[in-house]
């Protein structure tokens, strides 16, 4: 039987937006880069994976609405205490709504590709109850867990080390990979330079 999945968007207010971007961008820039790349990861899942639900945690009502425009569902993030909290949030939200498993897939990354994701995914599915994807930087950049909550998020510096080795202590099966565009989020202007080579793309909109 397969396993119901459920993908957690987790996406910051605006306002807080790429901040270590602040060198290389302005307020409106990098509010608009955020929005790019969120608008980039929904249409993606939408294309290639239809069929699978997608939740949006935030805290910002009017990302909320491109959410919802866009099919997703909405989670309010209850208080300010930081994107774990709010992912253990939406940990609860995943198992109430009866889901076997969750994937977090944070909305900043440069290139999705469509084989990376499958094979996280079917990786997670079939073989594996914690599938981590390293960041360039070894923090996190994807994480699979079944159920939602058999690990705590603890995404941040080196989370990637974490997160398995939380999966261990807790007697998980666990597969840390390193895959090319995943590992590759746009946190610093490196990674923007880089994005901007790849993509072509340089100036970022709003709607």
């Amino acid at each position: 039987m397969t396993k119901s999945l459920n993908i957690v968007i987790p996406m910051k207010g605006l306002s807080r937006a790429k901040q270590r971007l602040k060198p290389e961008l302005s307020v409106e820039q990098r509010e608009a880069l955020a929005l790019t790349l969120f608008r980039n990861t929904l249409q993606f899942l939408a294309v290639q994976h239809p069929k699978t639900p997608i939740l949006v945690v935030t805290e910002d009502r009017y990302i909320a609405q491109i959410a919802e425009k866009m099919g997703a569902t909405v989670l309010i993030e209850q208080g300010d205490q930081g994107l774990n909290h709010a992912l253990e949030q939406a940990s609860q939200w995943s198992l109430n709504a009866g889901f076997d498993s969750q994937l977090i897939l944070p909305a900043d990354i440069g290139h999705l590709d469509p084989l990376e994701i499958r094979y996280l995914i079917e990786l997670g599915l079939s073989d594996a109850q914690v599938v981590i994807a390293a960041a360039k930087d070894g923090g996190t950049n994807a994480l699979m867990t079944t159920p939602p909550n058999a690990i705590s998020p603890s995404f941040g510096i080196q989370s990637s080390m974490r997160h398995l080795a939380q999966a261990h202590q807790n007697g998980l099966s666990v597969k840390r990979l390193t895959l090319e565009k995943l590992s590759l989020d746009i946190d610093v202007s490196a990674d923007l330079q880089y994005w901007y080579q790849r993509t072509q793309v340089k100036e970022f909109c709003y709607e």
